[in-house]
C-alpha cells in the first residue's frame, strides 16, 4: 500500500496542474455595453450612452429621444411616464410650440425641472426656492455630503419653473439720432437739459430674478421673522427695476398698510413681486413690463423707520408664500 501511494504521488508531480477552460479564455475587451430602457408599448429602446460631458450632468440617467413622424408631446409623455410639461420645460418648448421630426429631446427620469447651480447657492436654498424637500433633491441627484458646485445641473423632482421663460436680456435703448445744428445766429446759449433717466437697468443680473436696483445698492435689512423681504438702498435714492417680465396688478399711492406707494407685478406661475416705499411710480395697473425696466424711484413713504431711510422694500411671493428674495437674485 505504501508503495502504491508513493507511486501515485510521484506520477502527480510529473503531470501539469488542472486549469479550467474559462481561465484560459482571452479577456474580454472593455467596450461600451448596450443599455436599454423598457417602455410601455412593448418594445425596447436603447438609451443614449454617457459622454464625458454627459457624465457631469444630473440627467445622465435620463435619455434622449429623436422625434419621429406623428409624435407629439402628449404621446411622448405617455411613452415615458412623465408629464408633457416636464418635457417642454427641459427642452425650452414654449406654450403653443410644437415638436418636429428629427428634433432631439431630453427626457428626464421624473417629473420636475432642471436647475443650474449658481455661485453661492446651497442645496437648502435651492430646495426652499422651489418649495421641494431638500432630501428629494439629494436622493434624485445622488449627492454625497451635501456638496454642490457652481455650474452643476440638478434635477428638482416635482419642481416647476420659477418664471415661464429663461431670463432675457433687457431691451437696448434706441440710439439717439443726431439733431441738425442751428445756424450761428440761431444758437441757444442756455445750458443743455439734464439727461433723461434710463428706462432699463444698465447692469442686468443673471439670477433667476433681476436685482431691483443698481449694482451700487446695498442691503439695509435682510429677510427674517417679522420682515419677509429685503430692504435695498442706493445712497440718496435711485431707480427701482422690475425683477422679471410681467403684468402690473397694483400701482397705488398712499399709506397702503404701511407699504406706502407700492407696486405689485404678477409674473405667472404663481410668482409675484412687490416693491414698496416708492417716491414716484412710473407704471400703472394693467401695464406689461419687461425684466429690468424702471418702474419707480426709491422713497420713504409708508411705515419707514430706523437706518433703512430711502429704500425699496422688495418681496418675492411664490404660491402666496413670502420667500427670501436673496435666493432669487443671487
Amino acid at each position: 500500500m505504501q508503495a502504491l501511494c508513493f507511486g501515485v504521488f510521484a506520477l502527480s508531480t510529473l503531470m501539469p496542474p488542472y486549469v479550467p477552460k474559462a481561465a484560459l479564455a482571452p479577456p474580454a475587451e472593455n467596450g461600451p455595453s448596450s443599455q436599454f430602457l423598457l417602455v410601455e408599448e412593448g418594445f425596447l429602446m436603447k438609451s443614449s450612452s454617457l459622454t464625458q460631458q454627459g457624465a457631469r450632468r444630473a440627467y445622465a440617467e435620463g435619455s434622449y429621444h429623436t422625434v419621429k413622424d406623428g409624435e407629439s408631446l402628449e404621446r411622448l409623455a405617455n411613452l415615458y411616464g412623465i408629464s408633457k410639461e416636464t418635457i417642454a420645460w427641459a427642452n425650452n418648448i414654449g406654450e403653443g410650440q410644437s415638436i418636429h421630426p428629427g428634433q432631439e429631446l431630453l427626457i428626464l427620469p421624473v417629473d420636475g425641472v432642471l436647475h443650474t447651480v449658481k455661485r453661492g447657492q446651497t442645496l437648502l436654498g435651492i430646495a426652499e426656492m422651489y418649495s421641494v424637500p431638500v432630501q428629494r433633491i439629494t436622493d434624485q441627484n445622488r449627492i454625497q455630503g451635501g456638496f454642490i458646485m457652481a455650474g452643476q445641473e440638478l434635477i428638482v423632482p416635482e419642481g416647476e419653473p420659477i418664471v415661464q421663460s429663461p431670463p432675457t436680456q433687457v431691451a437696448q435703448q434706441p440710439t439717439p439720432q443726431p439733431q441738425p445744428q442751428p445756424q450761428p445766429s440761431q444758437q441757444d446759449t442756455s445750458p443743455p437739459p439734464p439727461p433723461a433717466p434710463p428706462s432699463f437697468t444698465p447692469s442686468p443680473t443673471v439670477g433667476v430674478l433681476q436685482k431691483p436696483c443698481s449694482d451700487d445698492c446695498f442691503i439695509t435689512q435682510y429677510y427674517h421673522g417679522g420682515h419677509y423681504a429685503l430692504d435695498l438702498q442706493d445712497k440718496g435714492g435711485g431707480p427701482v427695476y422690475a425683477a422679471e417680465a410681467g403684468r402690473v396688478i397694483r400701482a397705488e399711492y398712499g399709506w397702503n398698510g404701511g407699504y406706502g406707494n407700492v407696486i405689485t407685478i404678477d409674473h405667472g406661475n404663481d410668482l409675484v413681486t412687490l416693491y414698496a416705499h416708492n417716491k414716484e411710480l412710473n407704471v400703472s395697473k394693467g401695464d406689461y413690463v419687461q425684466r429690468g425696466q424702471k418702474i419707480a424711484d426709491m422713497g420713504a413713504t409708508g411705515l419707514v423707520y430706523g437706518p433703512t431711510g430711502i429704500h425699496v422694500h422688495f418681496e418675492v411671493q411664490l404660491k402666496g408664500v413670502k420667500k427670501n428674495p436673496l435666493l432669487y437674485i443671487q
